[in-house]
């Protein structure tokens, strides 16, 4: 297959970065570096188009990063005493490289999801050759650890990597292992794959369902509950859509659909009551935990610095059997509660808000945002970059609703 020239564009590349940006390994040991570096590609896209911004975009955008702002610095000075302001930083950097990539891709009248989609493929592809390849280069991985999170994983040549002691699959005689592709944990990968699944079912609408399919397998391979229940439901809706189309497709889907089941049935037991059980408790510790950290900070939160929100969580204690309190130190798995806890619930009503109102993606948008609300709770993820392109999407939107 010969790669197009266009491939190697600077639209590419940023697509490229935005997506490693929402939790790839790459950013979780050069996340400061690889942050500044995307801005610059983004602002220097936007320095060789500003011609082209339109004026209402820009002054939007300027309205929408001063209410940000405004929070940010409510955030800082009345929540927990000891937050970084290098980090508040990295943070608004993060809203305002998102709102620069939408201005860039309207600027050069690119389909943001066009570009999007051509790097979910590469993402999918990668995933593929990352699960398969283990039985044959699980001898020859190297470890590698960030000693300032304490994040470690195996890699192969920082081509391929794997957690083997937490995600090697017994059930298959630990020959494999779950797949993360490109990204921190699986929980992440299956993400992606199921945001490209929903482009290519419901938005793009291809009629070669290669991509479809090897998808499904993608999600199916990193045998992560959450991954594969997003999936069913995202199944559910295409399959009644073909049912629809030709009714005698029906005992097909339905033979295929039973496996499917059954997949789901086992993973859930096993997260559920299985040797995996520690996994739901600390969502449910999760849960329980930050909706009483939201009840007793309502306004402000108590601060949205990762660190200090660490702190003052471990004064909420529950008594749970079995819970291995030595992962919860890691933060929050929800992005939702922990923007009402550590954020305030005005400010996480705003990015929720904006969010619903994202104009990214408008087909099945309801679905869209179930998918994406799902995946969100189930990993620290919201405030990345490239997740929060569809929340300043909707909060543009909003704006230009509210302008006159």
């Amino acid at each position: 297959m010969r790669l197009k020239k266009k491939y190697f564009s600077i639209d590419y590349l940023i697509g490229l970065f935005l997506v490693l940006s929402g939790g790839s390994v790459a950013f979780v040991f050069n996340r400061n570096i690889l942050t500044v570096l995307l801005f610059t590609l983004v602002f220097f896209g936007l320095a060789i188009h500003h011609q082209k911004i339109k004026k209402d975009s820009f002054r939007l955008s300027i309205i929408s990063l001063v209410i940000l702002i405004g929070f940010l610095l409510v955030n800082f000075l009345s929540g927990a005493p000891g937050q970084s302001f290098v980090k508040f930083g990295f943070m608004f950097l993060s809203f305002l490289i998102a709102i620069m990539s939408l201005l860039y891709f309207e600027a050069k009248k690119k389909s943001f999801l066009d570009v999007l989609r051509a790097i979910l493929i590469l993402v999918m592809y990668h995933s593929l050759l990352n699960f398969f390849a283990y039985p044959f280069i699980k001898g020859d991985l190297l470890v590698i650890t960030n000693p300032f999170n304490e994040y470690t994983c195996s890699t192969f040549h920082y081509l391929f990597y794997y957690m083997p002691s937490r995600n090697e699959l017994s059930s298959f005689s630990s020959l494999f292992c779950r797949n993360q592709g490109l990204f921190w944990e699986p929980g992440v990968l299956q993400i992606f794959l199921n945001l490209l699944f929903f482009i290519d079912a419901f938005v793009k609408k291809s009629q070669k369902k290669i991509t479809v399919w090897l998808t499904i397998l993608a999600v199916i391979a990193t045998y992560s509950t959450t991954g594969i229940v997003i999936l069913a439901i995202q199944l559910v809706v295409f399959f009644w859509a073909q049912i629809k189309r030709n009714i005698l497709i029906a005992p097909i889907l339905i033979a295929l659909a039973i496996p499917f089941y059954q997949l789901i049935q086992q993973n859930v037991e096993y997260k559920m009551v299985g040797e995996g059980s520690t996994s739901a408790q600390v969502r449910m510790f999760d849960l329980v935990q930050q909706l009483v950290i939201a009840v007793d900070n309502p306004i402000t939160g108590v601060g949205l610095d990762d660190q200090v929100y660490k702190t003052n969580r471990s004064k909420y204690s529950l008594n749970i059997a079995q819970l291995d309190y030595d992962s919860l130190e890691k933060g929050s798995s929800n992005s939702v509660l922990f923007l009402m806890a550590a954020g305030g619930l005005p400010f996480a009503f705003y990015i929720l808000y904006s969010l619903f109102r994202q104009t990214l993606i408008r087909n099945q948008k309801a679905l869209f945002i179930l998918v994406f609300l799902l995946s969100v709770m189930s990993e620290p993820v919201l405030l990345k970059p490239f997740f929060l392109l569809f929340v300043m999407a909707g909060s543009l939107q909003v704006l230009r609703r509210l302008s006159w």
